[in-house]
């Protein structure tokens, strides 16, 4: 694994725990498919906004 997507991964996984715990909390007896599917689109969410904000400061280096 590249050192520069570690800083990626770390926010995405940290995107998607506070994503799941604002819906557990608002939303405590939800669906289990529907809850993967909130769980999937955080991820991506997560990773694209990771993406953008950390490929920025890998090019001004």
């Amino acid at each position: 694994m590249n050192i520069k997507n570690i800083d990626r991964a770390l926010f995405t996984g940290l995107f998607v725990g506070i994503i799941i715990f604002l819906k557990e909390s608002l939303f405590p007896n939800t669906n289990v498919f529907l809850s993967m599917l909130i769980s999937g689109s955080a991820a991506l969410i997560g990773f694209l906004i990771g993406d953008k904000i950390f490929s920025e400061k890998d090019n001004k280096n």
